[in-house]
């Protein structure tokens, strides 16, 4: 029994370490799985973790506006999950994937729910360079998806990926993907258009791409991708949503364990909607978060910056701008302070203006303090709070949000 909380956090920090990693050449992962599992039986490789999400009391569960009383609720979602690794013969890699979720809502009990995702895969060397993988998956989470919901709803993405890399003696790897993804929405309702979701934004995404992966460092890389991405949208009514993206991403992933770590991710996007009129994008997007350790401080930059389709009936998407800093002071080598500042736009101005949208830009401002406690090598857990602002050009939207509860993190 003394095991079993030794096992938890091992698991947490060594599952979630490996998940972190967006492309390892084969013969890397083939050794870390065989050499770093944790659990086995048999030929299997376990690989199991505990996750726990908006653990605490929220003073405005539905995100409603000022002009109404909020909903008050203590709230959890617990997401064990289990990813098992079969390593055959140093030329193939099967693996399976399951995670069932369970959302706790103390006074709002029909929001209580169970989601399970799971999913499976494989990864081949053929002729000691080519890496041919595939895989499938059934996820299924309830989250609040986007700022325009106010409520936590149920998604689901059924999707299948295939892909060819070409992989050198010094771990250089270029490669071809494919991916074709199916996504659908509870069937809720978002004001004030009152529409059905899942009409909106139930979709279609095909899309074909080309990478490259340069290793300057053990788990630290540039890469470079190009992807074409097509939107179709399965609803009849929201056909004029139907688009064509094209992007180009640069950046370079750090360590998961060295001084710096994190990913910096930036590129362009040209969307091109398919119905004439609908205004069409051209610009900057991002992905970027970054953690610099220095003695007794730690420092945290964050960047994000991409389109969400929007859940309004006369609204096609918004620009979506988010950007953070932080920091932690280490009083002892078992305890730090934690503050965050973040803030974000959504804007809704690149949208030809209608009645409910115009110019609408919703701008947002988070402060988050906290105190964490180091409880087993790199894990940590601790308390902190969160005070979240929305203001709008229409005021109608104006909203605060106040959370008290747990946190976790894999590097202390």
């Amino acid at each position: 029994m003394r095991r079993l909380p030794v096992l938890i956090f091992f698991c947490l920090g060594l599952a979630g370490a490996l998940s972190a990693q967006s492309y390892q050449v084969f013969a890397d992962e083939y050794r870390r799985l065989t050499e770093q599992a944790f659990l086995r039986l048999g030929p299997l490789r376990l690989f199991p973790s505990l996750g726990v999400r908006d653990a605490g009391f929220d003073d405005n569960l539905y995100f409603g506006s000022d002009d109404g009383a909020p909903k008050k609720d203590f709230t959890a979602t617990l997401s064990p999950e289990i990813r098992v690794y079969w390593p055959l013969r140093d030329v193939l890699i099967l693996t399976f994937r399951e995670n069932p979720e369970y959302a706790y809502f103390q006074r709002e009990t029909r929001q209580r729910g169970f989601t399970n995702s799971y999913g499976a895969g494989f990864r081949s060397l053929l002729l000691r360079r080519f890496v041919l993988s595939g895989a499938f998956g059934n996820d299924v989470h309830r989250r609040r998806l986007s700022s325009e919901f106010q409520i936590p709803a149920n998604d689901r993405v059924r999707s299948l990926e295939a892909g060819l890399s070409y992989e050198t003696a010094r771990k250089t790897s270029i490669g071809i993907t494919g991916a074709f993804r199916r996504i659908s929405y509870e069937e809720i309702r978002i004001d004030p258009a009152d529409a059905p979701v899942s009409r909106l934004l139930d979709r279609e995404e095909r899309e074909i791409g080309a990478e490259a992966y340069y290793q300057l460092f053990p788990d630290g890389f540039l890469f470079l991708r190009g992807d074409l991405r097509e939107y179709r949208f399965r609803d009849e009514t929201a056909a004029w949503r139907d688009a064509e993206a094209v992007s180009f991403w640069a950046g370079l992933r750090f360590p998961l364990l060295g001084r710096i770590r994190g990913i910096l991710n930036l590129g362009y996007k040209n969307f091109n909607p398919n119905r004439a009129g609908e205004p069409p994008f051209r610009g900057l997007v991002g992905n970027t978060g970054l953690d610099l350790r220095t003695g007794r401080l730690a420092f945290r930059l964050d960047f994000a910056r991409d389109l969400v389709f929007s859940t309004y009936a006369d609204v096609f998407y918004f620009v979506e701008n988010s950007w953070g800093a932080g920091g932690s002071l280490y009083l002892t080598s078992f305890l730090k302070i934690d503050y965050d500042y973040s803030g974000g736009t959504a804007d809704y101005s690149e949208r030809a203006a209608g009645e409910d949208s115009g110019n609408r830009v919703d701008r947002r401002r988070n402060h988050s303090l906290g105190l964490t406690v180091r409880v087993l090598r790199t894990a940590g857990i601790g308390i902190a709070w969160n005070s979240e602002r929305w203001t709008s050009t229409l005021g109608s939207f104006d909203r605060a949000r106040n959370f008290v509860g747990l946190t976790y993190t894999r590097y202390f």
